[in-house]
């Protein structure tokens, strides 16, 4: 079963919220919008990535939930005393200026302990992960891993209906233009002929059949249908295969538009024309999708 590279997931647990978005991308490419603690987390995080994931440009993103605290809480005694020491000058500078009537008042007042630490600097927090945490954020990102691989299966298995049905529809026109080209040698006759006659030169009729069948011969287009069908029946087989197939279903398809191309050159029928921009419009639609699959 094919899986596509479009998908979102979101896992919570009761710390964390894990989010993924998975787009499009010829190798696996990692962006992870997390807080900076997380960051040390990283490399873990990567190789986990890579036992769920091939391809596809994956933004990750981390929310912290949880009542526990991060924080780990310290008294910056030096900034404490020097924030004192500086209170004590502004306490002389407003004495001296008072004449020390206000001063001795505001003197008498008890510094307040609760109002110490409230100063700026004074308490500083350092945000740290314990190892359960470390442990939770990492099985957290795998759980999230695991719905985005079913994510990515089901919308996978959207595209490979939607690839299955122009697959018969590219069978159908091939049918088409076969039948149509059968009539290819009398096409080339006529117009032969109408050219011929236009000029108006007498010309042996056994020397025009020899040019309708060496022309005939030029436009057949046997070997195209039949490489097509070989490219159908290799496209439909990787469709089933588990293994990330992609790239594979990349360079088929360029091939099946290669091979369109080259059997369009060669028809001159108008109805067989015709049949051929449909086949090369059902082709590169599965060419502009098959980019979606991992």
């Amino acid at each position: 079963m094919i899986a596509s590279m479009t998908a979102f997931a979101r896992f919570e647990s009761e710390a964390w919220i894990w989010e993924l978005r998975s787009l499009n991308h010829r190798y696996l490419d990692l962006s992870f919008n997390v807080p900076s603690y997380v960051h040390v987390l990283e490399p873990e995080l990567r190789l986990r990535a890579k036992e769920f994931l091939n391809r596809g440009r994956i933004e990750a993103t981390i929310y912290h939930v949880g009542s526990d605290s991060l924080a780990d809480s310290t008294i910056d005694m030096d900034e404490l005393r020097s924030l004192l020491a500086n209170a004590q000058q502004v306490h002389e500078a407003v004495n001296q200026f008072n004449g020390g009537v206000q001063a001795s008042k505001s003197a008498e007042r008890d510094l307040d302990v609760f109002e110490a630490l409230r100063w700026p600097g004074v308490v500083k927090q350092e945000l740290a992960l314990s190892d359960a945490a470390r442990q939770a954020i990492c099985d957290a990102f795998s759980q999230a891993l695991e719905m985005l691989v079913a994510n990515r299966q089901v919308e996978g298995k959207s595209l490979q209906k939607r690839f299955e049905n122009r697959i018969e529809s590219i069978k159908a026109t091939l049918k088409d233009i076969t039948s149509h080209s059968l009539s290819q040698a009398e096409y080339i006759r006529d117009k032969l002929t109408q050219r011929i006659q236009k000029f108006e030169k007498n010309i042996d009729p056994s020397r025009i059949a020899q040019e309708v069948v060496l022309l005939a011969q030029r436009a057949d287009i046997h070997e195209e249908v039949d490489r097509l069908n070989v490219h159908i029946e290799e496209f439909e087989g990787c469709m089933q295969r588990t293994s990330p197939q992609g790239r594979r279903l990349g360079f088929i398809v360029q091939e099946m538009a290669r091979e369109s191309n080259t059997l369009a050159a060669k028809l001159t029928p108008p109805d067989a024309v015709n049949l051929t921009v449909e086949l090369k419009v059902l082709i590169d639609q599965i060419r502009e999708q098959v980019q979606n699959i991992e």
